[in-house]
């Protein structure tokens, strides 16, 4: 039977030693692509956001754009060229680290006058009626687009802190400490709402929001810069025009605007903590699940995490997961045949059929 294959979070970068798709995840991930390419059975590729990595750079390193990705990583580009040209369709959904990511960027991966061809969420559920996938930053407070006028350059706050770990030396450490970190605010918002007053963290402090302050100051001593320290930008027009103390400044709506989104503090606090629990996803799963028309397929990447619970299923990532944290898991994709998802994992041998519903 035809099959749909979903993959995401590549994060296919520069190979420097702050990236997260490195040996032996390259060659992995190149494998995989040519192994689908020569499957006549598949229909489509979805790339569920987080191919390429626009973010995790150093912030005194001009981000790669990519075409310059594409051309330092021959194989994958290669790879993609090859599910292209052989598989009837090659679609791609942005995710956050790729969430700038147009058109005509995936010209580099076209091949036989096809092209990998750029969709969103909506589009692509209206030619699979029951079906919904999406890369699984929407309901991240730190990662999910902004479209206020408090932003940065119009990035999410996620971006800084991305480049802001990335400058530091050990990725983990600062990961695992914004995770306490974060949580401890979770903590502060669910005490203050059981006890009906404002929470702390909503507060100011003078015109600097503390919750942002807080988070911004922690990462300038771990990553050994301070307020002056210029953010360099691929895109030349805003390159070196702000400075890390310029994040402070900005997303004073952060906090009220999820707040507003998600009035419920136990979803609040859980669209803090998507982008760092191994389950990050599965309260917002159970938010579209329990809608009066559910999709039958429910597929989301972004947490790193394979995981098949219920009707939803996260489909892993192909990059190297411990500098989140977490640990090894194998890299996965999801296959979709009729409404029928199944986790494959990659072995030595190719792939190992895993769990699904």
């Amino acid at each position: 039977m035809a099959k749909t294959i979903v993959m995401s979070d590549s994060h296919v970068g520069n190979g420097a030693s702050y990236s997260w798709f490195l040996p032996p995840l390259d060659a992995m991930f190149t494998g995989a692509l040519n192994q689908i390419a020569g499957d006549n059975s598949v229909t489509e590729l979805v790339l569920l956001g987080d191919l390429v990595d626009t973010w995790l750079y150093p912030i005194n390193v001009v981000p790669d754009t990519v075409a310059q990705i594409a051309s330092l990583n021959p194989k994958v580009t290669t790879a993609l060229q090859n599910c292209v040209a052989n598989l009837p369709n090659v679609y791609f959904m942005n995710g956050n680290h790729d969430m700038d990511v147009t058109q005509s960027d995936l010209d580099p991966f076209a091949s036989a006058n096809k092209r990998i061809q750029l969709v969103t969420p909506d589009w692509f559920s209206s030619q699979h009626p029951g079906w919904n996938l999406q890369h699984g930053n929407a309901p991240d407070m730190f990662n999910a687009p902004d479209p206020s006028s408090d932003t940065l350059a119009g990035y999410p706050l996620g971006y800084y802190i991305t480049r802001l770990v990335a400058t530091a030396q050990n990725q983990s450490l600062v990961w695992q400490l914004l995770q306490k970190i974060i949580q401890w605010f979770g903590s502060g918002h669910m005490a203050a709402a059981r006890m009906g007053i404002a929470p702390f963290a909503a507060q100011t402090e003078g015109e600097e929001n503390l919750f942002v302050k807080t988070l911004i100051d922690l990462l300038e001593i771990l990553a050994m810069v301070d307020d002056g320290f210029k953010i360099r930008f691929s895109d030349p027009s805003i390159d070196n025009r702000y400075t890390v103390g310029d994040i402070k400044q900005h997303y004073q709506s952060l906090y009220s605007t999820w707040q507003q989104k998600y009035p419920d503090p136990i979803q609040f606090v859980s669209s803090m903590l998507v982008g760092f629990l191994q389950d990050g996803l599965d309260w917002y799963a159970k938010i579209l699940l329990a809608a009066s028309n559910p999709p039958k397929v429910l597929i989301m990447g972004h947490t790193h995490y394979a995981e098949a619970e219920g009707a939803y299923v996260n489909d892993g990532c192909w990059c190297i997961p411990s500098a989140l944290g977490h640990s090894d898991p194998t890299p996965t994709y999801a296959e979709i045949v009729g409404n029928t998802v199944t986790l494959v994992q990659w072995t030595s041998g190719g792939f190992a059929v895993g769990s699904g519903h």
